[in-house]
């Protein structure tokens, strides 16, 4: 196993891999929104980088992020590109949920080389059901919103089994379902995120699992989380890096405007408001590492987060959100005429207000996470997938 001081340098090695990514993105930027998917030089890049394989173990070539590192790197991504800090982190979750379910064998069966495993997918929202067979199953449904979709080689997909509640996944070749390539949005357009459909596809068994947690190891932190804690600390962390990327983008234009003696269009408000979102990003970042370093203190003695960090997860995540969704808001604002044209202020006003509408940082989580902080819930209420279960009243 490796020390910490050699896993913190590979980490520190892959976020440098991550910023020198910049130059190549922003000059490919307008031909991916076109495309809808990121260029084939993007994407090349992006694999060369190491990115997709931060959550796997060591021992297939990963970087066995922890949460805390996850959440750097997903700030990191998505500063340089809202679309592919949105699609990486779909592919890096779901790659790493295969590999920590399917033994080593199956996994070389997918893809010789792991390090070439890129798995797209919605492991955590049921859209079929599959029918048992001699060796497998029949998979038959349709799946909304998968990002990174047309660059994975494979994608999960999330059943029921017959007319039951028991949930089964199985793991396909993207070539065998029929992809709509219907991307067509506001925001976020170059993350890829098609609709797939799997009309009485045969799964076989060994490419099939359950979407339980794994009895891990107590350094595989970030392995033993559940989708929907998973999924908010990539909201959170994407919005970090969007909503900085924003005010350096602002920033950039008031330097512009003062240089060239258009200072009456930075205001003394501008200066305000500005300065008040500058803390916002801070402040929402520092409750995230605070609130993760916790978590992962909490896994690594084996023990199963409390309801309170649970909750203060989720806050973390919607906060953060409605964070980037304010400093849109104060582009919107004092940006001007550079909003409504085509460039990059435009792109990322957009990708902003598209990626804020994730159901894991609704505006409906922080009043949940309210409800429980004051206590106002009957005994019993816990968190479940993304929502309050709430149990009846005797």
């Amino acid at each position: 196993m490796s020390t910490t001081t050699e896993k913190q340098i590979r980490i520190d090695e892959l976020l440098a891999s991550i910023d020198a990514l910049y130059d190549l993105v922003q000059r490919e930027a307008d031909i991916a929104e076109r495309l809808n998917r990121p260029t084939p030089a993007t994407q090349q890049a992006l694999k060369e980088s190491g990115v997709f394989r931060m959550l796997l173990s060591t021992a297939l070539g990963g970087y066995d992020a922890d949460p805390t590192d996850a959440l750097e790197i997903i700030e990191r991504v998505s500063y340089v590109d809202p679309s592919l800090g949105w699609l990486v982190r779909v592919i890096a979750s779901e790659t790493a949920n295969v590999a920590n379910h399917l033994p080593r064998e199956t996994l070389a069966e997918l893809s010789p080389e792991i390090r070439d495993l890129l798995v797209a997918g919605q492991a955590a929202v049921v859209g079929g059901t599959a029918v048992v067979e001699e060796g497998g199953y029949r998979f038959t449904g349709t799946w909304r919103y998968a990002p990174g979709l047309a660059m994975a080689t494979h994608v999960v997909l999330c059943v029921t089994i017959g007319d039951g509640d028991e949930v089964l996944l199985g793991v396909v070749g993207r070539e065998q379902l029929r992809i709509q390539d219907n991307w067509n949005v506001l925001g976020l357009r170059a993350s890829a995120s098609f609709d797939y459909e799997a009309v009485e596809l045969f799964v076989p068994e060994r490419f099939t699992f359950r979407p339980e947690l794994l009895d891990l190891a107590p350094t595989e932190i970030t392995s033993r989380l559940g989708p929907a804690l998973v999924s908010g600390l990539n909201q959170g962390a994407w919005s970090q890096g969007v909503g900085r990327r924003l005010l350096d983008e602002l920033r950039s234009l008031a330097m512009q405007r003062l240089d060239s003696g258009d200072d009456y269009l930075v205001s003394d408000e501008f200066y305000a408001e500005f300065a008040r979102h500058f803390s916002h990003v801070r402040g929402t970042m520092a409750l995230l590492r605070d609130t993760w370093c916790s978590n992962e203190s909490t896994l690594r003695a084996n023990v199963r987060l409390s309801d309170e960090q649970e909750t203060m997860s989720r806050l973390a995540a919607s906060l953060s959100t409605r964070t980037v969704l304010e400093i849109s808001q104060l582009v919107h604002r004092f940006a001007g005429a550079h909003v409504m044209r085509n460039g990059t202020l435009q792109r990322l006003f957009r990708d902003a207000h598209a990626g804020t509408m994730h159901r894991a940082s609704a505006h409906v989580v922080t009043q949940e996470c309210g409800r429980m902080i004051i206590g106002a819930l009957p005994a019993g209420a816990h968190w479940g997938l993304f929502d309050l279960v709430v149990p009846e009243p005797a």
